[in-house]
């Protein structure tokens, strides 16, 4: 049953697949001891169509397609509680092409289905010549479990739904700039798929549907997640609990979120639950990569209490599939646009280099990309439709403090002589007593970072 079964899948047409942004990942020929490279990231963001294309690049690079197999352990023909299950595809695999055994490399998705696959995965990665590479959309393969699993023998790449360049490549906008100078056609064109990227946001299956379609798949996915990752994985709270904190969490992105408001709000409808259950689940959202919580820098310092945290999606349309009609903010979803570009660029880098900014005379900026530990702050970045006019009604004078007074106030205490405020549309430089602020549209910056990208290891 297992050759006819290896068979089928070195045999498999690989469907067409849309150019994802890898961060140019690159796979070490095939080794001994090699690392194990974990892809990672919500459900249904396209982590097997990403193993589908980087074995399209070995084909192309001249690997032999038999030495290359990918297989999906998500069959019902496998029997997936037999402790010898992964071996035996294997085995069948090395059968049908003896030559394998001199190198190959081992796609292995939803290897996590079977009996005892850390214990497999590693003895293959240290005594055969093999690149293996994971991935998996179960609860037992997320982002916590891997390292632990593999005991530090695995590389772990992160992947997020699509970003907007990838949105634009999937729907075939025209990115085309010389030098980061666009025409007025293909700027006027960005900026509207810019505007349908804050609604349909960028899981890969929804962008050919309907609205009415694409807001009950993606809720759909919501449910799945709250369901398959968090409560059959940790089984913290009940699914009412969780289901009730993980839509309010998605609602409020780009927001304050209050753990001990929200356990207050659920005590006086008469549902149970503890604050520190509570807590607890805002951290398995969080590793079930459904919802991402950022401190404040200033206080980040001090080892930053958890009750001083925004919210942000890990999608601005799905973020909005679950938020009613008379509650949409654009705001609030081009503020999560920025956070989840911030993180594809940094995040990989180090922990925690992604926060807020507050101070005294700072009431709010949104975001401060730095190195807590050093006390080290490298970008500061605020975030809104518009800016609002120091000219203008007490209303547009008052949003013009806000947005660009607690950044100008922010870049003096952090030593910066360069903020960004990224808009909807607006693109032109303020020129204030600490430097200069940048203003750009979001498709540009999401498009090409407006200030020098920064390694932070």
């Amino acid at each position: 049953m297992y050759e006819q079964l290896v068979s089928e899948y070195l045999d498999l047409e690989l469907p067409p697949v849309t150019e994802r942004d890898l961060g140019g990942l690159r796979l070490p020929s095939p080794a001994m001891h090699n690392p194990v490279l974990s892809i990672i990231g919500v459900r249904r963001c396209g982590k097997t169509f990403a193993l589908y294309q980087l074995i399209n690049e070995l084909l192309a690079a001249g690997v032999p397609r038999d030495r290359v197999l990918y297989f999906d352990f998500d069959d019902d023909r496998l029997d997936l509680d037999s402790p010898t299950c992964a071996r035996d595809v294997l085995d069948a695999y090395y059968d049908l092409v003896p030559t394998a055994r001199e190198g190959c490399y081992l796609f292995l998705d939803e290897i996590q289905e079977v009996v005892g696959w850390q214990a497999f995965v590693r003895n293959v990665s240290e005594h055969c010549k093999v690149t293996v590479v994971l991935s998996g959309s179960s609860s037992k393969l997320l982002s916590t479990d891997i390292p632990t699993e593999l005991r530090g023998r695995s590389l772990t790449h992160r992947m997020w739904p699509l970003s907007f360049a990838e949105y634009c490549r999937f729907h075939g906008v025209d990115m085309f700039s010389r030098n980061g100078t666009y025409t007025s056609r293909v700027a006027s064109e960005l900026a509207h798929a810019f505007s349908g990227y804050l609604v349909q946001g960028g899981f890969p299956a929804v962008q050919v549907l309907s609205p009415l379609q694409r807001t009950q798949m993606l809720q759909a996915y919501a449910e799945q997640i709250v369901t398959k990752d968090v409560i059959e994985r940790f089984g913290t709270v009940q699914f009412r609990v969780a289901r009730r904190l993980a839509r309010t969490a998605l609602r409020s992105t780009g927001l304050s979120f209050s753990v001990n408001k929200q356990v207050k709000n659920l005590r006086s409808m008469g549902i149970s639950v503890s604050t520190e259950k509570a807590y607890a689940l805002m951290d398995d959202l969080e590793d079930a990569h459904l919802v991402f919580w950022v401190g404040d820098y200033t206080l980040s310092v001090r080892d930053n209490p958890r009750t001083v945290r925004k919210a942000y999606a890990v999608d601005p349309g799905l973020a909005l599939s679950v938020t009613p009609a008379s509650h949409l903010d654009v705001g609030q979803r081009l503020e999560t646009v920025v956070f989840l570009e911030l993180m594809r660029r940094y995040s990989m880098d180090r922990d925690g280099v992604i926060a807020s900014y507050h101070a005294p005379d700072c009431p709010k900026v949104d975001f401060v990309v730095g190195d807590v530990e050093l006390e080290e702050q490298y970008q500061l970045i605020q975030v809104c439709e518009d800016i609002g006019d120091p000219q203008g009604s007490r209303e547009q004078r008052g949003r013009y403090k806000r947005e660009v007074g607690s950044l100008e106030a922010a870049m003096r205490r952090c030593g910066l002589e360069c903020g960004t405020i990224v808009t909807l549309r607006d693109q032109r430089t303020l020129v204030v007593d600490a430097g200069r602020i940048e203003l750009v549209p979001a498709w540009k910056w999401c498009l090409c970072d407006a200030l020098p990208r920064r390694s932070l290891i």
